[in-house]
């Protein structure tokens, strides 16, 4: 074993004293070129907020886009070097700006997520997990936690409430008390790529007194595939079924019915966007078929309406541009065609039509304050029968969301369309929708709910009055724990043309898991 003497490890240690200064002074230049351009104008003084400087093509005024390192606003943050700092994406874009789950299906415009299947974390000062993962790496917001199957979570719940209902016709009016019970459910995965989401609901009404006049029994399923293709491309495929009864204060309702008839609609379609630069395209496909089932009549005769069965096909383009993150105007083509089984129906008349329209709008998106699009166009439905005139409506669609304080939103809707008549010398009449909801969360547990509505339904002739159709509402959720909600709700509705209305009240509990 060799071993160094006393004197050949004390020379060892001089040079060793001696290159350590010289390395030290050598690594300098390369450290103060990496400490960013404000390291020189801060050093030897503590102000303690150093603003960062983006480099040019980085900058930004978005007032969202955070450090992705510790999550503050860009230019508050006094610990991170400015050559590290990059703006975030925008809220409902992936970093290389491929739409994201925000996105609603069959649009090429990022639009805001369906509140009602998962509503939106909006709060500004949000847990921030530790560096390491661990210790509180998820926030407890007292939601139900669901179940797990899988890579896929179900969240459902159930509701019973006790209902009682007034309406009123020219001749009389009806009162009736009833339990009405709801199941409710949404389906999400968790996967890297690609994305599956379900979401149903159901509810089936039972008269507490008298017989099954007025019971209205709904279902709605929804089902939707988000296929990532590529970077720039997505997929979506989606499939879904509704059942409703019809409205008394419909055009089409059956006058004098006891029951009302059914409408069974099944839907399919697919959608595929593709974003090239700041352009933004979408090419869509839908399908629709609609089966109605018999009315009873007072006496208890069935009166059967399978006049009204019928087929749909329609497709859809829109072309976008975005202007900024803010703003991205689009223009949108459609084209429909609507097939009944019976070439023509009871009365004589052949109903299937051709629809095709236009419309250019923008939508919106200033963070929390302002989300949404709005559009204005023209639809035009020609049918089969020449003796039943043409259509023509000049629409105005949009959903509008406003958030002028924290716990309070105010959500807009305008819908324009054109409905068909049953049967009679006249093709079909345009209606158009407004609706305005607040939301306000009082407490952390207790949510109040403000509703209002407009429609107006213009028939284009001098022989029927055009009718307008108003609603409001008001209700209360108190949620008890994270697993129960006590609900209550008022509404009213009226058509003074036809001198009808309609007001109920209900409570209940829902059940979440």
């Amino acid at each position: 074993m060799n071993r160094h003497s006393r004197a050949m490890r004390l020379k060892t240690l001089r040079r060793a004293a001696v290159a350590l200064p010289a390395c030290l002074w050598l690594s300098f230049p390369v450290q103060a070129q990496t400490s960013g351009p404000n390291s020189g104008q801060n050093s030897g003084q503590n102000t303690g907020r150093n603003t960062p400087v983006l480099p040019v093509g980085l900058q930004s005024a978005d007032p969202y886009a955070n450090d992705p390192a510790s999550g503050q606003p860009v230019g508050t943050n006094a610990d991170t070097p400015a050559a590290t700092v990059v703006p975030t994406p925008r809220p409902g874009q992936t970093p290389n700006g491929v739409i994201g789950a925000r996105t609603e299906p069959g649009s090429a415009i990022p639009e805001p997520v369906d509140e009602a299947i998962e509503p939106a974390d909006r709060r500004d000062n949000i847990f921030e997990p530790t560096v390491d993962g661990g210790e509180k790496a998820t926030v407890d917001d007292g939601t139900a936690p669901g179940i797990r199957i899988g890579t896929l979570t179900l969240r459902p719940s159930i509701s019973q409430t006790i209902n009682h209902e007034n309406k009123k016709f020219p001749a009389a009016s009806t009162n009736r008390t009833y339990l009405a019970t709801g199941i409710r459910g949404t389906l999400t995965s968790d996967w890297s790529r690609h994305a599956l989401t379900v979401s149903g609901e159901g509810v089936y009404e039972r008269n507490i007194s008298g017989g099954s006049a007025g019971e209205n029994p709904s279902a709605n399923v929804q089902a939707e595939l988000r296929l990532d293709l590529a970077d720039q491309t997505t997929a979506r495929l989606k499939a879904g079924y509704a059942f409703s009864r019809e409205d008394t204060s419909d055009p089409n309702a059956i006058s004098g019915a006891s029951i009302q008839g059914g409408e069974h609609l099944f839907t399919a379609g697919g959608s595929i966007e593709r974003n090239i630069g700041l352009v933004k395209a979408l090419a869509a496909l839908d399908l629709s078929r609609a089966i109605y089932t018999d009315a009873k009549g007072i006496n208890g005769q069935s009166i059967s309406l399978a006049d009204r069965d019928r087929s749909g096909v329609a497709l859809r383009g829109r072309v976008g541009y975005e202007m900024s993150p803010a703003l991205v105007p689009f223009l949108e083509a459609t084209g429909a065609l609507s097939t009944y089984d019976n070439k023509t129906d009871s009365t004589g008349y052949q109903r299937s039509s051709t629809s095709y329209g236009a419309k250019v709008g923008t939508q919106i998106d200033l963070g929390e304050k302002w989300r949404g699009e709005v559009a204005v166009g023209l639809l035009r439905r020609d049918y089969e029968d020449n003796r039943l005139a043409s259509v023509n409506a000049l629409t105005t669609d949009g959903t509008l969301t406003w958030s002028p304080m924290r716990g309070t939103d105010v959500n807009f809707g305008l819908k324009t369309d054109i409905e068909d008549f049953a049967g009679g010398a006249r093709g079909g009449w345009v209606t158009r929708q407004l609706t305005v909801a607040v939301i306000q969360q009082l407490r952390n547990d207790l949510v109040a709910r403000l509703s209002s509505g407009l429609e107006h339904r213009n028939f284009q002739t001098d022989s029927i009055d055009n009718q307008i159709k108003y609603s409001v509402g008001a209700g209360l959720t108190w949620k008890i724990n994270r697993y129960l909600d006590f609900t209550t709700d008022l509404t009213y509705e009226t058509t003074p043309v036809i001198k009808t209305s309609d007001w109920r009240i209900g409570a209940g509990l829902t059940l979440r898991r």
